[in-house]
């Protein structure tokens, strides 16, 4: 009897945490993780419950049924949080990514003037920050156990999955071997194309970003339509949500989710073609 139901609070504890990683504090912290932030409980449910709290009060005015207001609320909330307010960090980490790797491309290619790619490695790392520093710092610590430079970089090429960052860290390693009195030129040259690729990124994100605020404007314009009708025609409106507008409003709900989950796949999609590791 008791293995039993030690088995019953397993899969019940299996279950918690299955529906756990996939809608609530799971999936967020597993977002989180992605952009080398640390979460906490007590963040997400402050959240929350301030996110939850205006839907419910907006629904509330919408439905004029608490029960309604709740439940949908509840829905409402896991999915802003999970997908819209997520979406802005991780593009945010992305640029500053951009950012570090521009710096250690042009910081080397100055370096290697003064400098064998040895010491210009061990030099650029003071230039960086988390998580590209400590990366490096890996690099430099495989190449000090007699690993070659292409081969210490290669986990570093597949984590940012950069084109520009492979063949730069590939030129390193053939300067290295053969050395060549052109090679800050060459490195110069490979370096202003991150340049120009995080100047075509910055365009390309202030662009995307401008067409998704007005997304959000039409959006919600469409969505506190009812409520002005409401505040103008009371006893029609709440007639109307007596009988089926309930139901329209809902599938007008879930059609608008939908919307947003797409455009904001677009949105957190800012590749330009700079990958290609392989």
């Amino acid at each position: 009897m008791k293995k039993k139901i030690l088995e019953i609070f397993s899969n019940i504890k299996k279950f918690y945490n299955n529906v756990n990683n996939k809608f609530f504090f799971g999936r967020y912290k597993s977002t989180y993780d992605y952009i080398n932030k640390k979460s906490s409980m007590k963040e997400y449910i402050i959240k929350f419950i301030f996110i939850f709290l205006i839907i419910t009060s907006f629904l509330f005015l919408l439905f004029n049924n608490f029960y309604y207001a709740l439940g949908i609320s509840f829905v409402l909330t896991i999915f802003f949080l999970n997908e819209v307010i997520l979406n802005n960090k991780k593009i945010g980490y992305e640029s500053y990514i951009l950012s570090q790797l521009t710096i250690y491309t042009s910081q080397i290619s100055l370096l290697v003037g003064y400098n064998n790619i040895y010491a210009s490695l061990k030099e650029v790392i003071k230039f960086l920050d988390y998580p590209v520093k400590k990366d490096l710092e890996d690099v430099i610590k495989k190449i000090d156990s007699g690993i070659s430079i292409t081969d210490s970089f290669r986990d570093f090429n597949e984590k940012y999955n950069n084109r520009t960052i492979t063949l730069y860290n590939q030129t390193l390693d053939l300067f290295n071997e053969h050395g060549d009195s052109d090679a800050g030129t060459v490195l110069e040259i490979i370096s202003e194309e991150m340049n120009m690729l995080k100047i075509k990124k910055d365009k390309f994100f202030k662009y995307k970003k401008e067409w998704r605020l007005n997304f959000y404007v039409v959006v919600i314009l469409c969505l506190i339509m009812p409520l002005i009708l409401r505040s103008m025609i009371l006893e029609i409106y709440t007639d109307f949500m007596a009988s089926f507008g309930s139901l329209i409003m809902v599938g007008v709900l879930v059609m608008n989710l939908l919307v947003i989950k797409k455009v904001e796949a677009i949105y957190r999609d800012q590749s330009i073609g700079e990958g290609g590791y392989k």
